[in-house]
């Protein structure tokens, strides 16, 4: 077996809180507690600007036309950002213990806007410097091309990367590229699975 080299990280429900329906409570719309985003139209915004087929000026400009120019645009970015939560602070602990003894990373599906303000606010981000955006690469988790980007970057044997995610199809993903996963559900069980792979 291969030693661990990397161990990567999802940011999203595993480094951080996140909650997609503050947007809409943000601006105050009735959407019965779903995400607004649930929307066709704004599902394909989003989607967009996290495989940065959009820049963040067209994001808003097309928040705004959807809108129809209700909110200004300070009040959209500011609700674009109550979805990002705060710190997991039990995994603080964790990724200290992990980064004794290998090198860490951020493999994540995200947006230009969201990754800039979580990483001025949520210090264990800012300890964890190698990171893999879908933004900067232009394809969402689970797509082969984002697995097999990371691993060309590293240039490492897929063998020897530990891939931490809370969605099972990503990590299904991150096997089917030879990648080690493990499906993230509390800190507790991934302590417990990593001590048997680290």
């Amino acid at each position: 077996m291969n030693k661990i080299t990397t161990v990567i990280f999802d940011l999203g429900r595993v480094l951080m809180d996140i909650d997609f329906s503050a947007f809409s409570r943000a601006l105050q719309l009735n959407h019965g507690g779903t995400s607004v985003f649930s929307e066709k139209k704004l599902e394909l915004l989003a989607f967009n600007y996290e495989t940065g087929k959009i820049t963040t000026d067209e994001f808003f400009t097309s928040l705004d036309a959807f809108f129809n120019k209700r909110f200004s645009r300070g009040q959209l970015f500011n609700a674009w950002n109550a979805i990002v939560g705060g710190e997991k602070k039990d995994m603080t602990p964790i990724v200290a213990r992990i980064q004794q003894q290998c090198r860490t990373a951020i493999l994540s599906n995200t947006n230009e806007t969201h990754f800039q303000y979580a990483a001025s606010t949520i210090p264990l981000i800012q300890k964890i410097p190698l990171r893999f955006l879908s933004y900067e690469i232009g394809a969402v988790k689970p797509d082969p091309h984002v697995y097999l980007h990371v691993i060309n970057a590293l240039n490492s044997d897929p063998s020897a990367l530990l891939f931490i995610d809370d969605i099972p199809e990503n990590i299904s993903a991150a096997h089917a590229a030879g990648m080690k996963g493990i499906i993230f559900q509390t800190p507790a069980q991934l302590l417990h699975e990593l001590a048997a792979i680290l």
